[in-house]
């Protein structure tokens, strides 16, 4: 069965792992914190980084963030069509009411035409789906006075008018998941320029610790990352321009094969924007929900493993409240089909998959 992800781990991204083991701190101590810190401020440009044990806390600690530096915030308007962490990570932390919004049939984001304006007590959490970024800068002109904050764990290396995603925000969160772009198992980060942000966050990872050992001054989380997660992000960080080219050439590959298919359409990107190229995805314009099914059947019939479009908020028992407004998000779930996207496929892979779509449109037609 050809997956549709699985990281890329060749032996010398993973000596660092190796020596962490050896040298005993395997727990949230040890030399790989800080080198991993240090390596993603350089990339990113970020000013301040908080080192998590995985995408959701780091997610959770946006609502953390919020509450600390802006205590009047009472709303988050949030996309309908996202994978359900993020909004989950928003739940954990009670008092916000969620402002939910459509998604564009083009993008597969957030609908910028249908934000509402906002009041003092609202925020926005923008989610970058599947890579494909949101120009948040765009969005800061637009609306001066909203509070953004991004889900960055599907974005990370994505860019908007030249600049990283994250980077230009109150405060974002990233994901180190084995099936992100680049990995340490589990594993997740914070990033803002902001120091006071910075040092609150810093502290409620690891239980609130104040300067004083074992003095805790604020509730605290054990959100902290381990040493072997830290030493294998950084042999990841260091084989990045390799892990970024084999993206790059399956994504160019994968379009060159399919921009003539009819009823097929790629996930457009926004103007300055630089698509993070995590998952390659394709909408069926003309499917409907079984159509689509019929054709997950197809592919797992001919060893190929696939992953729908992210459900809509409503579709989750816990948020089933959230049940007006969805119509684009139901549609991208009938119609939208996520393909094996890792950095070892290859082109032979990739011919196959195609060959197999187009196989099946042909019948279809």
């Amino acid at each position: 069965m050809l997956p549709i992800y699985q990281p890329y781990l060749p032996k010398e991204c993973l000596k660092y792992a190796h020596d962490a083991l050896d040298s005993t701190w395997i727990s949230s101590q040890g030399v790989y914190i800080d080198k991993a810190k240090d390596k993603l401020k350089e990339i990113v440009g970020s000013r301040f980084v908080v080192m998590v044990n995985n995408g959701t806390c780091a997610t959770h600690m946006l609502a953390l963030g919020l509450k600390f530096k802006y205590p009047n915030i009472k709303k988050i308007i949030v996309p309908n069509n996202v994978y359900v962490a993020a909004w989950n990570s928003f739940l954990f932390s009670e008092g916000f009411e969620f402002i939910t919004v459509d998604a564009d049939v083009n993008t597969w984001n957030i609908d910028h035409s249908k934000i509402p304006d906002a009041g003092e007590d609202t925020a926005m959490l923008v989610v970058h789906n599947l890579g494909n970024i949101v120009n948040v800068p765009e969005l800061k002109k637009r609306f001066p006075k909203l509070l953004i904050v991004e889900d960055n764990c599907e974005g990370l290396f994505g860019k908007y008018n030249g600049q990283y995603s994250g980077t230009q925000s109150l405060i974002s969160s990233v994901s180190f998941f084995g099936n992100k772009t680049i990995t340490s198992g589990e594993g997740g980060a914070v990033f803002t320029q902001d120091e006071s942000l910075f040092e609150y966050l810093n502290s409620v990872r690891g239980q609130g610790q104040s300067s004083v050992r074992y003095i805790h001054d604020k509730l605290g989380y054990n959100y902290r990352m381990t040493n072997i997660q830290a030493a294998l992000l950084f042999g990841q960080l260091e084989i990045l321009p390799e892990i970024r080219e084999r993206k790059r050439a399956l994504f160019d590959l994968y379009k060159q094969e399919l921009k003539d298919v009819e009823g097929i359409k790629f996930q457009q990107e926004e103007k300055n924007t630089d698509h993070a190229q995590w998952m390659f995805a394709l909408r069926f314009e003309k499917f409907n929900q079984q159509r689509k099914k019929d054709l997950e059947l197809f592919l797992f019939e001919n060893n190929i493993e696939t992953r729908p479009m992210f459900y809509p908020i409503h579709q989750h028992t816990h948020l089933r409240a959230y049940s007006k407004g969805n119509q684009v998000a139901e549609q991208l779930n009938h119609q939208c089909l996520i393909l094996p996207s890792f950095p070892e496929l290859t082109r032979s892979q990739i011919l196959t998959v195609t060959r197999k779509i187009k196989d099946f449109m042909k019948t279809q037609a």
